[in-house]
């Protein structure tokens, strides 16, 4: 089984729209977004997400790039995503204003995986560790899967030391490529030796 990284930035297009915007009104819960903490509890029900002038890009994706972290997916890619995942995710919906504050969509989701999974290899991966803290993660500057950690890993999950990152098992990998959505970039991920 392969695992592949997936990028919330999406492609490098100005005409794609892209997102630098969290939840309109509860932008203080954003980190919950980066770590998988539950946020579903305080998700606005008529949450909004505007489109910023400093991202003028208008069209829409499958997977909407962003600089938040989130894995923003439309609904056919988010009802493919709930058909593969049985671990805790909460689809949050939201309605996307365009740059004018009118409504661009309804058809849009945040995806928050819960929780993480401990999947890399300490010593194989390049970890930037806290000077004052050895437990502390600053950065990850190259994921290496430790592959007996994975053998029970969920469709999609978060990287335990590097939260805001999200691993695509290859049965759901398959299934998105099937479907033919559109904004998708990973990579693969190597294993240790």
């Amino acid at each position: 089984m392969n695992f592949y990284l997936l990028d919330t930035m999406g492609e490098p297009d100005e005409d794609l729209c892209l997102l630098d915007n969290f939840v309109e009104g509860i932008d203080r819960y954003s980190w919950r977004i980066q770590r998988g903490v539950p946020l579903a509890s305080d998700w606005p029900v008529d949450a909004k997400i505007f489109m910023s002038l400093d991202m003028p890009g208008i069209k829409l994706a499958s997977l909407i790039g962003n600089t938040e972290s989130m894995l923003v997916v439309v609904k056919e890619l988010k009802d493919v995503i709930q058909e593969h995942c049985r671990n805790d995710i909460e689809c949050l919906p939201f309605t996307l204003y365009d740059h004018r504050k009118r409504v661009r969509s309804r058809d849009y989701f945040v995806i928050n995986p819960i929780g993480t999974h401990d999947c890399l290899d300490l010593q194989a991966s390049t970890i930037v560790w806290d000077e004052n803290d050895s437990t502390n993660v600053i950065a990850v500057n190259k994921h290496v899967l430790q592959r007996d950690k994975v053998s029970d890993a969920p469709p999609l999950f978060r990287i335990d030391k590097d939260s805001s990152e999200y691993l695509v098992r290859t049965d759901l990998a398959q299934a998105i490529y099937k479907g033919r959505f559109t904004n998708i970039l990973w990579k693969k991920l190597p294993f240790n030796s």
